[in-house]
């Protein structure tokens, strides 16, 4: 039986164009530009020195590499989908950056090589937390910072996951979602199905599993807020999506412990 880490592999593989189209291109509001912005911030604030080494893990299609590189960046960017990796190639020819597939459990990278580590959208499609987080910590330099996003088990926008998983598995919903879907978003792409559920998180246990990998917590941003749980949130897009791009707000009130993402800068601690 495949385990979550391999499915996860699969599907981004596969649905590799789509994820760019879909998640990236069609839509400058969406969560995932918000959260990318964010960590672009968080890079310039604990990482200003621009001759600083970052590793993208779970590069994706490029976007966020060819954003660091803009700003000065070098890098590499790693993904465990060839597919991934390919539109990252095409995202930044010439422009300092190298990427590669690799398995971010054992990446293959000397000890103490990198200045920041970004992980956004990965530890979510990893078995478990303590695997990836020792791996992250032995290539990074002491002092060095670690971005990572993790998806909050209390968040109210993705309430709704895992009943609809189970809703796409009844017969001839998918075709019917997938023409909703369509003629509310414009979209030449269908509802989309994992065939998996990813991983969420307690966020006070992923500071302990953060604590006894060695990291310090210096920044944590509660975000990604809607009007409407997903996928009515996907659906209304462009009813709420300008309103719902504005409600991070939400992160600063007693409402953070019901956002869908959070993302937390940490340090590795000096070596004794």
């Amino acid at each position: 039986m495949q385990n979550l880490k391999e499915k996860a592999g699969l599907y981004f593989e596969k649905n590799a164009l789509r994820y760019k189209e879909d998640y990236y291109l069609r839509s400058k509001t969406h969560p995932k530009w918000i959260r990318h912005q964010r960590i672009l911030q968080l890079v310039e604030e604990f990482i200003p020195q621009r001759d600083s080494l970052i590793l993208d893990v779970g590069c994706g299609p490029g976007f966020l590499a060819c954003d660091l590189a803009k700003k000065g960046y070098q890098g590499f960017g790693i993904d465990i989908s060839d597919s991934m990796i390919n539109l990252s190639k095409d995202n930044l020819k010439d422009k300092g950056w190298d990427f590669s597939v690799r398995d971010v459990e054992q990446t293959r990278f000397e000890e103490n090589k990198f200045d920041c580590i970004i992980a956004s959208g990965v530890i979510e499609y990893m078995n478990e937390d303590l695997k990836m987080l020792q791996e992250i910590q032995r290539i990074l330099k002491p002092g060095g910072y670690l971005i990572i996003n993790i998806t909050n088990i209390l968040g109210y926008s993705t309430s709704l996951n895992s009943l609809t998983n189970l809703v796409k598995r009844i017969p001839f919903i998918m075709g019917l979602l997938s023409i909703i879907r369509k003629q509310s978003l414009k979209s030449e792409h269908g509802a989309d199905n994992l065939g998996f559920s990813p991983r969420k998180h307690f966020i006070s246990n992923f500071k302990q599993s953060l604590n006894v990998s060695g990291f310090r917590i210096r920044e944590n941003i509660s975000h990604h807020f809607s009007i409407l749980p997903a996928p009515f949130s996907t659906l209304t897009e462009s009813i709420f999506g300008n309103i719902d791009a504005k409600l991070d707000f939400l992160g600063n009130t007693p409402l953070k412990v019901f956002s869908s993402s959070n993302l937390i800068c940490a340090e590795k601690l000096e070596e004794n």
